[in-house]
């Protein structure tokens, strides 16, 4: 395996790892009911409601089907409310709650103290070097597109 290659999966076990310890963190401390992919998928909707499932579904590189899947439980939920088109019934249009609205900005805050936690550990300059490294990783893929 070539060096390349191995730096690679070294930081996406971090990654991974990552993700799951502040998911556990939130759930312990704040008692979280939301997965991590619901709450991105929540946050997309609150800013471009309503939206369609289709068009969320092309942003998240999955099929329609996936998202409505999600959807149901949001709705089941309160989080989201569904709307169908007047002409076409498979046209369907998604808005946040104001159940949901809260939700989310309780999350955002929440993740914001669990991730300090997380990166409080390091110094100034380790913080800023990983963050500028890790926007410009990020980026990449906006400058191939």
């Amino acid at each position: 395996m070539n060096e390349l290659l191995q730096y690679a999966f070294r930081i996406r076990a971090a990654m991974n790892k990552m993700q799951r310890d502040i998911s556990i963190e939130m759930q312990k401390q704040h008692g979280v009911d939301l997965t991590r992919p619901q709450c991105y998928l929540l946050s997309l909707i609150s800013t471009e409601e309503p939206c369609k499932i289709t068009s969320l579904a092309k942003k998240l590189g999955v099929r329609p089907s996936t998202i409505s899947t999600m959807i149901n439980r949001l709705v089941d939920d309160g989080y989201v409310s569904r709307e169908y088109g007047h002409n076409d019934r498979r046209n369907v249009l998604v808005s946040i709650t104001a159940r949901g609205s809260e939700v989310l900005k309780r999350d955002v805050e929440n993740y914001g103290k669990v991730l300090q936690q997380f990166i409080g550990a390091l110094e100034a300059d380790e913080l800023e070097t990983f963050t500028r490294t890790f926007e410009k990783i990020s980026s990449i893929h906006e400058l191939r597109s």
